[in-house]
């Protein structure tokens, strides 16, 4: 072997650290963007952290969106971690509240709430299920509830894609955003859009269960510093 071709396995390897230096940092970037601007988009927050980075999104090595989530929880536990206990004990009580008022369409909650990597901006995301959505509307007005109507392409497995249609308003400092599926939809969740994989679904005695033991954990951590 040459002395030219004794250096080529370095040069390859030299490439992928590089390629994995970029991909870190883009993932830090990205989930400070989805941190300070709302940014709930992966791919949003990843051209938007490229453009910080002064780098060529088609050129350049992306982090996965569970990545991403990871790195934006670690970011939160750092520069706010008593913050996150105490809002994820006070939110999650918000979500089950909401969810006795939709018992009819057997709640579920989802999303970044279910996950624990909420941000001062994050929604509280719930599921409904019934056949018409009609019924949906016909109790939030009879709850007094003003509405934003929205539709979401939502995938399932198989690469199977529908448009559910959603409901979007305000519950104190939190937006509310339901999606009402269909009753048969309730035995198959849509995918992850973090992980890639069936979507998990707390229903309300899940949710109360967390909310009581999040408050009890930070009943117990303000003891301690007392």
């Amino acid at each position: 072997m040459t002395g030219r071709d004794s250096q080529r396995p370095r040069r390859a390897g030299h490439g992928n650290r590089s390629d994995e230096f970029t991909r870190r940092a883009v993932c830090e970037a990205a989930a400070r963007v989805m941190d300070e601007e709302a940014v709930r988009d992966y791919r949003v927050a990843k051209l938007k952290a490229c453009e910080r980075l002064g780098l060529d999104l088609r050129r350049t090595p992306l982090p996965a969106n569970r990545e991403i989530d990871s790195a934006l929880l670690a970011r939160i536990r750092l520069f706010r971690g008593r913050w996150l206990a105490e809002e994820l004990g006070r939110v999650h009580q918000k979500a089950a509240e909401l969810m006795r008022l939709f018992l009819p369409f057997e709640p579920r909650l989802v999303g970044a709430l279910l996950r624990g990597s909420i941000t001062k901006h994050t929604p509280i995301e719930l599921h409904l299920f019934a056949d018409n959505p009609e019924d949906v509307v016909r109790h939030l007005a009879h709850h007094h509830i003003p509405s934003e109507i929205f539709d979401r392409r939502v995938r399932f497995a198989g690469k199977r894609y529908r448009l559910i249609p959603g409901f979007r308003f305000r519950a104190e400092d939190r937006i509310v955003e339901i999606l009402s599926f269909t009753l048969k939809q309730l035995r198959e969740a849509p995918l992850c859009p973090v992980e890639g994989r069936p979507m998990q679904r707390a229903n309300i005695n899940a949710v109360e269960a967390l909310a009581v033991q999040m408050s009890s954990s930070n009943s117990r951590a303000g003891n301690s510093v007392d």
